[in-house]
């Protein structure tokens, strides 16, 4: 049954492409009546959008090669992939026919200390139980024994996988899975009770094309019970305190995932964070731009968060001053501030880039720039050349070279800005770029298309197959096939907007 569940989650997994597969039927129940409450991971698709959601998919999708109605392309593909993998079934003759509007699974924790979660499934909607029944029992796997739970039927085969039809779904995955789905039609409390996931979908788009909710509180206990909590720093249990949820949807530019997200984790996480700025100084051909609020707060949080397993943040303060001089508050996490990333290029020798961090404090932030100097000078490898800046606009500083690098690294302050740059040129315009990304009409028209928010990162993605195509590799058959797919899609962008409660993030890919 392992390949009729592994076709089902491509389907769910590519939402965009596999809208008009569903039947004309509508499924009997909502998903959520077969999910058991409680459940650590759930996420849904919906196989057959219409209105507005339809509409921006054929949009979209009308501009990759081919053309074409929507879901086509996605189920010859799946046919072909079945084919050549000499699976028992076809997707035209043994699963669409049945198919339904809904797609969803669930992962709930299990109780076996060090175990994995016992009880997972996938559950489709299927607007013809026969026909569902005959596609389970033709994809078993060697021998298969029928069983009964509650009065419902369902098969096991020598795959581990266990599947059942009832109440107008096909029900895959572990045994206890299956009847824990089971469970909940029979009068468990299922999800669509929950209080916790009730609340933390509040709000939520009903026309959307996808739901993804993370039971974090759940998470954090089943892990404490099964002992994997002890590998969790202390620091990041606050982001175990409410569940998250992500929504996907689509517009004729694009499709985004949105997801209410805890002020915490923005200022924590990486590309969650809040918008900089920032980015908006970098220079205008960057493909790559990310730009977000304080630097120093981020590397606080990760020290205390990993502190433990280094002997407590005392004792990494103590190497840091034995090693290189410096006060680890003073001199490397209270001057840093806003900081921006960025790279571009479109052949391999033209690559550059650099790191770009405010400087609240240029007698701290400079005494941190000599103690990395003497760390280069120090460990510097045959050949590696570290010496005085040789970065265009000057600064305060060093330059490293020679060894096989092919461009001059600059680390230097000037003008309340410390800059890791690769290359003379990313060194100049890390300080005061001529043409600034804000000014370019691609950023312009990629952060117009994410909404209201405050862009954090930005990706153009032409310039890197470009790249790509600079190098052996564009020469690649299996790049040659990829690339007229790829070439539509335009952008990646996200950012953040709102505060406290009402923070949300978003990701969004912009096709052209």
């Amino acid at each position: 049954m392992r390949k009729l569940l592994l076709t089902l989650a491509v389907l769910s997994a590519t939402v965009l492409a596999i809208a008009g597969c569903g039947g004309d039927e509508q499924a009997a129940s909502g998903v959520t009546e077969l999910v058991p409450a409680g459940v650590l991971i759930y996420g849904e698709a919906t196989l057959d959008p219409e209105g507005d959601q339809q509409e921006a998919i054929d949009a979209i999708l009308a501009k990759f090669p081919g053309g074409g109605e929507t879901g086509d392309k996605l189920k010859d593909l799946i046919e072909k992939g079945l084919r050549e993998s000499d699976a028992p079934v076809s997707f035209k003759k043994d699963i669409e026919p049945w198919l339904g509007d809904e797609a969803a699974f669930f992962v709930a924790g299990g109780s076996r200390r060090g175990g994995p979660p016992e009880a997972t499934a996938a559950i489709v909607a299927a607007d013809d139980e026969d026909k569902a029944e005959d596609a389970l029992e033709k994809s078993a796997e060697g021998d298969t024994t029928k069983k009964s739970y509650k009065d419902v039927d369902y098969l096991t085969d020598e795959s581990g996988e266990a599947g059942a039809v009832f109440d107008g779904f096909l029900v895959l995955g572990s045994e206890p899975g299956v009847k824990a789905a089971i469970d909940a039609s029979k009068g468990d409390t299922k999800l669509s009770d929950d209080d916790a996931y009730e609340k933390a979908t509040e709000g939520a788009a009903e026309d959307r094309l996808g739901l993804f909710y993370v039971n974090m509180p759940e998470v954090l206990r089943t892990a404490q019970e099964s002992g994997g909590a002890a590998a969790i720093p202390n620091s990041f249990n606050k982001f175990f305190k409410e569940p998250v949820v992500a929504t996907v949807d689509a517009d004729k530019d694009g499709v985004a995932l949105e997801a209410k997200v805890s002020e915490e984790l923005a200022k924590t996480a990486g590309v969650l964070g809040q918008g900089s700025d920032l980015l908006t100084d970098l220079p205008a051909d960057s493909w790559v731009a990310l730009a977000q609020t304080d630097l120093g707060n981020l590397l606080d949080f990760y020290v205390e968060a990993f502190a433990g397993a280094a002997g407590g943040r005392d004792t990494i303060a103590q190497q840091l001053k034995a090693a290189t001089g410096l006060d680890l508050q003073r001199d490397v996490i209270d001057w840093m501030g806003d900081f921006g990333i960025f790279a571009r290029g479109s052949t391999v020798s033209d690559l550059n880039g650099a790191l770009v961090v405010k400087t609240s404090d240029e007698q701290a932030s400079g005494r941190f720039i000599a103690a990395l100097e003497r760390l280069a000078k120090g460990q510097a490898e045959e050949g590696i050349e570290v010496g005085p800046l040789q970065a265009p606009g000057g600064g305060e500083g060093f330059s490293v070279g020679g060894g096989g690098i092919p461009k001059l690294i600059h680390v230097f302050q000037r003008n309340g800005r410390v800059v890791f740059a690769y290359g003379d040129e990313a060194a100049g315009d890390a300080v005061d770029a001529s043409d600034k990304l804000g000014d370019d009409p691609d950023f312009t028209a990629t952060r117009e298309s994410l909404g209201d928010y405050d862009v954090s990162f930005y990706v153009l993605l032409q310039p890197i197959f470009d790249l790509v195509d600079s190098t052996d590799t564009a020469n690649d058959a299996d790049w040659q096939k990829a690339k007229p797919y790829l070439e539509p899609l335009s952008a990646l962008v996200g950012g953040t907007s709102g505060d406290g409660d009402d923070l949300k993030s978003a990701f969004k890919i912009i096709v052209k």
